[in-house]
């Protein structure tokens, strides 16, 4: 029934519950999982514009965001390998609604499974927004984790 599942990961409590449905979906259904995260910067990160200090900030910028793709793909990974289900990981930077929603029709997912709220305030990656903004725009069916 599913063969690719993407699993969207920020790195919160409701995402590591969501990776332990995804699991137990993956062993019923003999299915992929591929492991979504999205660093999204905040404007205020991104707006220093032709400053001398723009490109020293931008790299700053980015290593924060390979930072946090590396511990939630560490932490959503364990989970996954503790039922013995193997994943891929597909990081990104951008918008968490557009980019969910691309990298589900790139990679065929059958099926998205993703917390109902994310981490909040600059750590956030998922926001409960972006989990109502997927479900009206998947290609495919959604599932939120409570």
């Amino acid at each position: 029934m599913y063969h690719q599942i993407l699993l969207c990961a920020d790195g919160s409590n409701g995402s590591l519950l969501a990776a332990a449905v995804a699991a137990e979906l993956a062993i019923r259904f003999n299915s992929r999982v591929s492991v979504l995260s999205v660093f999204f910067p905040t404007p205020l990160l991104t707006s220093f514009g032709e400053a001398p200090e723009a490109a020293a900030c931008l790299e700053t910028v980015i290593t924060i965001g390979e930072d946090q793709h590396e511990a939630i793909q560490r932490s959503v990974g364990r989970v996954l390998r503790d039922h013995g289900v193997e994943s891929s990981e597909v990081r990104e930077f951008g918008h968490p609604v557009d980019t969910v929603i691309s990298v589900a029709k790139t990679i065929s997912a059958d099926l998205i499974v993703m917390g109902s709220r994310g981490m909040s305030g600059f750590k956030s990656l998922l926001l409960g927004s972006v989990s109502d903004g997927v479900l009206h725009h998947a290609h495919c069916p959604v599932l939120i984790v409570r």
